[in-house]
């Protein structure tokens, strides 16, 4: 396992295997958690994006649409698609532009949504693009990257012992602050 840790626009990946992780302001550093999904499940109203996290195996979702849901679970498994999807274009655009996308960072929650980041390069310059944590989901699963989330945020979803269904994402995290 290993952490990712973000300074001064560079991200740097070293060796870990604490459970817990501790935020260095001081140091300009940021402390992040691998997470994998591992399930994307479907109810009448919308679905769910089940992440697990690495260093201690608790799960928590990110509530999306159905038909967001269905495209990252065609996605997911890896399906091919004829002509290119939104995110294999996006990727493409990025690539041809001489950069690369580096890693995704789920890195807040806040009033119900889920905030991430995209991490890109440009020539040796790291970028960081706001994104909804789905698209950021789809693009890592285009460029087989892996996705993170701070360590912080990993933190105030520890409290949670099963996973919410939609519509009550909100309440279940409040006891998490």
């Amino acid at each position: 396992m290993t952490i990712a840790a973000v300074k001064q626009k560079k991200i740097f990946f070293y060796p870990c295997n604490k459970i817990q992780f501790q935020q260095n302001q001081n140091m300009g550093y940021i402390n992040l958690c691998e997470v994998r999904v591992v399930d994307i499940i479907f109810s009448d109203e919308a679905s769910s994006i089940i992440l697990k996290n690495s260093t201690n195996g608790k799960k928590f979702p990110i509530h999306v649409s159905i038909e967001t849901g269905s495209l990252l679970l065609d996605l997911f498994q890896r399906q091919t698609f004829k002509r290119p999807n939104t995110f294999t274009l996006l990727s493409n655009c990025i690539v041809s532009l001489g950069a690369h996308i580096q890693t995704i960072v789920i890195d807040d929650f806040s009033e119900g949504i889920f905030i991430a980041k995209i991490i890109l390069n440009h020539k040796g310059e790291v970028f960081s693009l706001d994104a909804r944590p789905s698209d950021a989901i789809a693009l890592a699963f285009v460029n087989h990257l892996s996705v993170w989330a701070t360590a912080a945020l990993i933190e105030r979803l520890s409290c949670i012992e099963k996973i919410p269904p939609y519509g009550q994402k909100t309440d279940i995290f409040v006891i998490c602050h």
